[in-house]
């Protein structure tokens, strides 16, 4: 049988899907980082395979002639990328190199089969995308930690960390944040002082330069957790307007279409903090119907599908949902 093999790879986790040409999901498998930007080549190669072969595993029918594999990513693709995968990928019976579709058209398509319409992206980074006849035409953001991804995870728990260091070295106001943010870097609390400096802080920088910086993003929850405190409530405000902003600067007047939301930050803020993130999208969006996403699987199967030459109805997407729904509800996360 002739399959497709698609992969969401994200910086944080990927989700891969097996299924054939009448769009009957057969198999699926997640696994962790399969961005080579945030995992390295070698470590993103090793985890989007790990997720085609449990979703291979799963199927457990035989791979015929003909199939092949497609990637929803973000970032750069490199030639030793492609090669490597091409091998991983040839020995589950998937042939030739994996075709990359960005991120933002995995994320697009997981919420609607419309060729037009616009997707943000707010998990470790942040980007947006204006999609015209079914591809990605403009993209603004997701130029990394160190240049911009305002409002992004890695965002939120950067000024989570500054916000505590900032209240334990006097300098900012005391937040609710402290102790959750100490609890997760096993550092416990003391009266003692270090080189004139209370001994939580210097545990917190000395635990916080060991990281890397993207690893920062793994604090974003912390404030979710903390909706009520005045400090967590306004790095999420800021965290809202710059997403805002951000979709703001893709939108243009003569495309219409619905505004999909992917990535962990948006999936909380529109569920626990709906109050801080929904006016300010909404108010970009311009009318246009939000949906919420929780990964972009089913849109690395659409992409797949398509480029198999299947034309993806009303009718066949909603049965994809479905059975991706259904078998990421056998897996354990």
């Amino acid at each position: 049988m002739r399959k497709i093999l698609a992969i969401d790879a994200g910086g944080t986790s990927t989700r891969a899907v097996v299924l054939d040409l009448s769009g009957r999901c057969l198999g699926y498998g997640r696994a962790g980082s399969g961005n080579p930007t945030a995992a390295g080549v070698e470590g993103a190669v090793a985890e989007l395979a790990k997720a085609a072969e449990r979703a291979v595993t799963s199927d457990g029918s035989a791979t015929g002639q003909g199939s092949t594999a497609l990637i929803a990513l973000a970032g750069a693709v490199s030639p030793l990328l492609l090669e490597r995968l091409a091998e991983r990928f040839g020995a589950l019976g998937f042939e030739g190199e994996p075709v990359i579709e960005p991120d933002l058209l995995g994320t697009y398509f997981s919420g609607t089969f419309g060729h037009e319409g616009y997707a943000i992206i707010a998990g470790t980074g942040a980007v947006a995308g204006r999609v015209t006849e079914g591809r990605l035409d403009f993209a603004r953001g997701g130029t990394g930690w160190l240049l911009g991804d305002g409002g992004s995870g890695y965002w939120i728990g950067h000024q989570v960390v500054r916000a505590v260091v900032a209240a334990l070295d006097g300098l900012g106001p005391d937040t609710a944040l402290t102790l959750p943010l100490l609890a997760s870097v096993n550092i416990e609390t003391t009266s003692g002082s270090v080189r004139g400096r209370p001994n939580s802080l210097v545990s917190l920088m000395d635990a916080t330069y060991a990281l890397r910086p993207v690893d920062l993003a793994r604090f974003a929850p912390l404030a979710f957790d903390a909706l009520e405190d005045p400090v967590a409530r306004g790095i999420l405000t800021a965290s809202a307007t710059a997403l805002a902003d951000l979709l703001a600067a893709t939108r243009a007047p003569d495309v219409d279409g619905p505004v999909v939301l992917g990535g962990s930050v948006l999936a909380a803020g529109m569920r626990v903090a709906p109050a801080i993130f929904a006016e300010p999208l909404e108010m970009a969006a311009g009318g246009a119907e939000l949906i919420p996403v929780t990964d972009g699987v089913v849109g690395a199967a659409v992409l797949g599908l398509e480029h198999a030459g299947v034309d993806v109805d009303a009718q066949l997407f909603s049965r994809l949902r479905d059975d991706v729904a259904r078998l990421q509800s056998a897996v354990p996360l």
